[in-house]
């Protein structure tokens, strides 16, 4: 079975059009999100109903959270935890959302398991075990297992980093798509993955779509 994967859109509507344009033609139908879906760019409610309208699975990223939360838990956020230029991103995002969008962002878990074609997947934002805490590919193996133990899974897809990789611990892939709305330097490119179940091992492609 062929699943693709992305996340960390941050708001950025032309670069997930890009990025499900790419993954559409190439035929796959299961999509999953591991969050920053809102905060960075103009168009979080049009990226939220995208995603609400094609039922694609995900999870909370901080991002999001920060903006959920904004009105009750702005001085903390501007005393203790971003810096300037990133709380008057997260106050632009808040005050352009529409409600029933800041509830959907709500609603959605930190990391969830699903079942796609039989297969149990675990998807989170940056770790199993913290939404705040990143996967890198070059950490040791001790930090991965960790994250098996939390739940035994054979696929946990994670974002946050914003940097692709693919890497298979044990009996486990783990995947990070890279980020959809983040460009790299002056490369206006959208990252996503394309995870291959098909065949032992399995395996994931980290394409960009240009936009």
């Amino acid at each position: 079975m062929l699943i693709a994967a992305l996340g960390d859109i941050h708001g950025n509507l032309p670069a997930l059009e890009a990025a499900l344009e790419a993954i559409d033609d190439a035929g796959i139908h299961t999509i999953l999100n591991t969050g920053d879906s809102v905060v960075g760019h103009r168009w979080p409610n049009e990226v939220i109903e995208i995603l609400r309208e094609r039922d694609i699975p995900g999870v909370q990223g901080e991002m999001d959270r920060y903006a959920v939360i904004f009105h009750r838990k702005q001085a903390t956020l501007k005393s203790k935890e971003v810096d300037p230029e990133l709380f008057d991103q997260i106050r632009q995002t808040h005050e352009a959302m529409r409600s029933e969008n800041l509830e959907y962002l709500r609603g959605l878990p930190r990391h969830r398991t699903l079942t796609v074609d039989g297969i149990p997947i675990a998807l989170c934002h940056g770790a199993l075990t913290s939404q705040s805490e990143s996967l890198n590919a070059n950490d040791p193996d001790t930090k991965f297992s960790r994250q098996r133990e939390t739940i035994p899974v054979r696929l946990i897809v994670c974002g946050r980093t914003h940097g692709p990789f693919s890497r298979m611990v044990g009996d486990t892939l783990f995947v990070n798509p890279g980020s959809v709305g983040i460009p790299e330097g002056a490369n206006a490119v959208a990252r996503y993955a394309i995870i291959n179940t098909e065949e032992e091992p399995w395996t994931a492609e980290l394409p960009s779509a240009p936009y």
